[in-house]
Formats: structure tokens, C-alpha cells, sequence
């Protein structure tokens, strides 16, 4: 497709500093050698955006680095790392890595039981934390900790050490030998050990190194169009390995600048004022957006019509740009308008200069996909796990094929098994699991595949698609095996649709567990009511029901759902219903909704 020839020599020059750094703290300071004054992080600081250069973030990791040293952290340390994104995040985390320490992030939302295990189980002596919540949920853990180091001033003191203290000491007492062990790092060494949220089951510490780091972000390099020019928002949580390599870490090797948004609930806002060229989402993003714009392009029956005119039309515009079908001067001219009455918009409401997109973390829906495409804003899914830093392959933005995840990545081999699952070999892929011998056996094949546990095909192109999860596979009772996740999003995808879980094992038939768009469902019936009086109302669960039935035309009669269940409220991460990436935990959503799932089938 057109639109993204690259400057190979730019391209080569940053994946060259990667291929030659032996730790990822020696890959960013062959950044800041060459980009010192240029802007690297920016965050909102009194309702202001401060940006640091890469000199100031290299300054503040060499004083942080100092500050951890004389709390006793070397070489072999685990230090933890509980915070949502902010530029100390980052600032912690090449530190730690600099003194050959290992960081353990832990989600800031986690409660003491969690925080225990990880904590217990990495041997971590060192937390770093936001706030009063992470401190009173690492308090509540009952794990030996030696230093606490809270980002927020207010809530230091009575033994616990403000952030900017660590950094003050640090720049007291220098250690003029810091830089010189930081670049003895080797790419064995471990960088970091990343507990699995998991939509089910105890969180396993994932061993990450530096050379797994560094050889993704080689490959990522090479085929995703990024240049030192990019400037992107940081939404994702930087505990994921997601937003650390793709983000994060892509950043601070490939000189570009990074903002960190607010919260989830200001990142409409933050788009306009940082106005990214480069995005890293879920695909929950591209839904809510185009759920917006729906909303506000079907007020009335002509504007409804025009509306589902232009979804048409950006689609056939992908189509034609693939080479799978012409497009009629008449089309053209149609696309034109609706550049103007509705794809402007779309492109305006990401902060009006994103040139690509890349999305992660859960199906994308591909006439989703083939929207954004149309409307000017080229989205590439990808696909990967912790367990192999995290990227397997990626859409080209030269030849996008919505419903792939895109060809392997060039130093990663993957192959099928038997049954279909997706096994894994690469200079990415863990070394195994921290303190689970039998896991490590369990999870390689004889000849060092990792096994993923997620059911895949090739195209004839050598296009990845990822079915579900392994163990997610529905088996009814009748013999038939039902792949939840293809299903789910396209349900997700209907207007008054929010979330949804297919469930089904041991039945007769697959039901679905529904979230409707309560504020949409009031828009379309001109009815009141708490979201909850409103899951018990006949003519939501009709809406919702006919709803059901026109998303899940395209599948097999036993793949779509016979009965409908509507949930009072949202699936949050709060409840420990979501993953950090917005995935559903299927095993708690079915205990917790029991009781409907049994009067489904009653």
C-alpha cells in the first residue's frame, strides 16, 4: 500500500546503535549521545506539559541509579516498581537496569494478596511506589521489604523516602565508576522479571534479559515505519511489557518523544494537545472511538444513511488500495465527501496527524480495521506475548491484511503444531520462568519452541491469524469446539454493545453474557432508568437479542449465541474482571455471574 516508503539509511542508523548495545541502559545512551537537547519524555506537571530531554532523563537515571546504590541495590538486585505511567516510571526503570539489577513492575491497581506474591516470590527488597494505594497494598502484603520510595511527596516520610530525596542523594554522592559497570552489562543478564496477569490462574514471573529486549526492538525497527520524528502518547500501562518495548523502550532507542497521558479518562483530551504521529492501542480504542462517531453520525434517518454510506466507502477504498477491487470515479468522488463530513473527524479526534497506528493486546475486529484505513488512519495488528518481549509478528503497512496479525518478525520462527497451537523460537523468547522448574519444561518443546498456548493458521503469504487461546476453546456437548474471541468482538462491534463473554462449556449450545451501551440504549428507546433497572427491562434485552443475531450472521449456527444474558454494570479492572490490557478474566466473570449463567441454560 502507498504511503510508506521509508528512509532506510535512518532506519539502518537506529537499528544499528540497537544491534550494537549489549544492555538496553547502553542502547539509550547511545541515544542521548546523539539526541541530547531533543525532547524524550513529556508529562502533564500543574496542568502544564513538561517536556525532559534525553540529557535531563539520562541525569535524573544516573542520580536515581546513585540513590538506589547506597540503598544497597547491585548487580543481581530485584527492585519493584508500583505506579501508573509518569516520567518517574521510566526514569526508575533504567536505573535500576543500569546497576545490573532486575526491575519487577507491579500493576498500580493490585491488591496486598498479589502484591505478596510477587513481591515474595522476586525477592524484591526495594518498591517504588505512586501513592498512598500502592503503599498501604504493599504494607498489607506482609512482605520483608528493606526501602520504600514513593513518587509522591506527600505521602513520604515515617520510613518512607520521597523519589526526589533518592535522586538528591544520588547527586551528592556520584559514583564516578557508575557508567563504566553499566556498559560491562551483558545481554544475559537479567533486565527485568514481569508477573503475568493472566485471565486466569497464579502470576508466573516471566525472566526477560536484555538481549530479549533488544533483539524485538531490532526487528520491530526494521518493519514498523517509526523515525526520530515520532511523537507518541503512552496509554498503555508501562507494567505491561506491551507499552514498555513498543513505547517506552522504542522511544528511548529510536529518538523519538514520548508523552505520558494523564489517566484513561483524559486521553481524548491529552490527543489534542500532543497531537501523536505514531499511536500503540488495544483495539477497546478503536471501538469507543468509532462508537462516538456513530453515535454522532446516526442523530436521525438521513444522517444514519450517510453514515453507513462512508463506512462503506472507506472500506472499498481499502479494498482498492489492496488491489482486490476497483474504485469508480463516481467512488472517488463520494470518498472525497466523505473525507470532509466524516473521515476529517475521525482523524481530528486522534489529534489530526497520526500517520499509523499499531494495536495489540486482543482481536481487532477487520472491518474495524478497513474503517480506519479508509478514514486515514492505517492501523497494523500485531501479536505477542510476555514471553517473548513481547512481539511474534506484525502487519506491514505496505500490504495490511486485516484478520492477520501479519508475518512473522525477521528473527522470530514460528511453526504449528498438531493441534494448531502457535510454538515460538527467537532470540525474543524468555529463558523461562522464574522459580518454576516443571512450568519451564511444560512450556518449550524438545528443540527449544516456546509454547504459547494460542491456536493459529498461515495464510498461502505467510500471514499469521490467531484463533483464541488453547484453553479457551469451548467444547459443547455435542462435540463441536466453539472459539470464543471472534465471536466476542464482533459483539463488542454492534451499537449498543459494550462488552461481552461467550460461555458455553459442557452445554448444549453457546449463550453470551452482555454489557450493553446503557447510554445508547437510552438514546435509541427514549427511556430512563438506573443501569440496572434497565438490565431487566424486556425491551433492552429484545434490543440487545436482535443485536446478537445480525453481529454473529457470518458464523457457523453453533458458534452464535441462543441466549442473552444483559450485565447491571461494566467489566472493570478494579473488580479484577480486566486484565491491565482490557482483556476479560473469563474464569472470574463466570464465578462471579454464576447465577445467570445457570438460569441461561435452566
Amino acid at each position: 500500500m502507498k504511503g510508506f516508503e521509508r528512509d532506510r539509511e535512518r532506519v539502518w542508523e537506529i537499528a544499528g546503535r540497537v544491534r550494537r548495545a549489549r544492555s538496553l541502559p547502553e542502547a539509550f545512551r547511545m541515544t542521548v549521545l546523539e539526541k541530547a537537547e531533543k525532547p524524550a519524555l513529556g508529562e502533564k506537571v500543574g496542568g502544564r506539559w513538561r517536556e525532559f530531554s534525553f540529557r535531563e532523563v539520562y541525569r535524573r537515571v544516573e542520580d536515581f541509579a546513585s540513590g538506589l546504590a547506597g540503598l544497597g541495590v547491585e548487580r543481581g538486585s530485584r527492585v519493584a516498581i508500583m505506579s501508573a505511567n509518569r516520567v518517574g516510571w521510566t526514569v526508575a526503570d533504567v536505573a535500576i537496569m543500569s546497576l545490573g539489577a532486575a526491575t519487577v513492575p507491579i500493576f498500580p491497581t493490585l491488591g496486598p494478596r498479589q502484591v505478596a506474591h510477587i513481591l515474595e516470590d522476586s525477592g524484591a527488597r526495594v518498591v517504588v511506589v505512586e501513592g498512598e494505594r500502592q503503599l498501604a497494598a504493599v504494607r498489607g502484603s506482609g512482605a520483608s521489604v528493606e526501602h520504600l520510595v514513593c513518587m509522591d511527596e506527600a505521602s513520604a516520610g515515617g520510613g518512607v523516602l520521597a523519589f526526589s530525596e533518592v535522586e538528591r542523594r544520588g547527586a551528592r554522592s556520584r559514583d564516578p565508576g557508575w557508567e563504566a559497570r553499566m556498559l560491562s552489562l551483558r545481554r544475559e543478564d537479567v533486565a527485568t522479571l514481569i508477573y503475568t496477569s493472566g485471565t486466569s490462574g497464579r502470576q508466573k514471573g516471566v525472566i526477560l534479559t536484555h538481549g530479549n529486549l533488544l533483539s524485538n526492538l531490532e526487528a520491530i525497527i526494521e518493519v514498523v515505519p517509526i523515525t526520530d520524528d515520532d511523537v507518541g502518547l503512552s496509554i498503555l500501562p508501562l507494567s505491561h511489557v506491551l507499552e514498555r518495548t513498543c513505547s517506552q523502550f522504542l522511544n528511548l532507542v529510536g529518538g523519538g518523544t514520548n508523552y505520558i497521558a494523564e489517566s484513561v479518562e483524559k486521553v481524548q483530551e491529552n490527543l489534542l494537545e500532543v497531537r501523536p504521529t505514531a499511536l500503540l492501542v488495544v483495539p477497546r480504542l478503536f471501538e469507543r472511538v468509532f462508537a462516538v462517531i456513530r453515535e454522532q453520525g446516526t442523530a436521525n434517518p438521513v444522517r444514519a444513511r450517510i453514515f453507513e454510506s462512508a463506512v462503506r466507502t472507506a472500506r472499498r477504498k481499502y479494498r482498492h488500495d489492496a488491489g482486490e477491487e476497483a474504485m469508480s470515479l463516481a467512488r472517488r468522488l463520494l470518498f472525497g465527501l466523505y473525507d470532509l463530513l466524516v473521515y476529517r473527524k475521525v482523524r481530528a479526534g486522534l489529534g489530526g496527524r497520526v500517520r499509523f497506528c499499531v494495536s495489540g493486546g486482543a482481536r481487532l475486529e477487520p472491518w474495524l480495521g478497513e474503517f480506519f484505513y479508509g478514514a486515514g488512519v492505517p492501523v497494523a495488528e500485531g501479536y505477542g506475548l510476555t514471553e517473548t518481549s513481547p512481539v511474534i509478528s506484525v502487519n506491514r503497512f505496505e500490504d495490511l491484511r486485516f484478520g492477520t496479525v501479519g508475518p512473522p518478525l525477521p528473527n522470530v520462527e514460528v511453526r504449528l503444531s498438531g493441534e494448531g497451537e502457535i510454538l515460538v523460537r527467537g532470540p525474543s523468547v524468555t529463558p523461562g520462568y522464574h522459580n518454576l522448574p516443571e512450568e519451564n519444561a511444560a512450556a518449550f518443546t524438545q528443540d527449544g519452541f516456546f509454547r504459547t498456548g494460542d491456536i493459529g493458521s498461515f495464510d498461502e503469504d505467510g500471514y499469521l491469524t490467531v484463533t483464541d487461546r488453547l484453553k479457551s476453546l469451548i467444547v459443547l456437548s455435542t462435540g463441536k469446539n466453539v472459539a470464543p474471541q471472534p465471536i466476542e468482538s464482533a459483539l463488542v462491534t454492534a451499537p449498543h454493545i459494550s462488552q461481552a463473554v461467550v460461555v458455553g462449556e459442557g452445554r448444549k449450545y453457546v449463550s453470551a453474557l452482555v454489557v450493553p451501551d446503557y447510554r445508547a440504549v437510552r438514546a435509541t428507546l427514549g427511556v430512563g432508568g438506573t443501569d440496572e433497572e434497565l438490565a431487566g427491562d424486556g425491551r433492552v434485552q429484545r434490543l440487545i437479542e436482535r443485536e446478537v443475531e445480525k453481529a454473529t450472521r457470518g458464523f457457523a449456527d453453533y458458534e452464535r449465541p441462543k441466549k442473552v444474558a444483559l450485565l447491571p454494570r461494566e467489566l472493570s479492572q478494579e473488580a479484577g474482571e480486566l486484565t491491565p490490557t482490557l482483556k476479560v478474566k473469563t474464569r472470574v466473570v463466570q464465578r462471579r455471574y454464576g447465577g445467570y449463567i445457570e438460569r441461561l441454560y435452566a
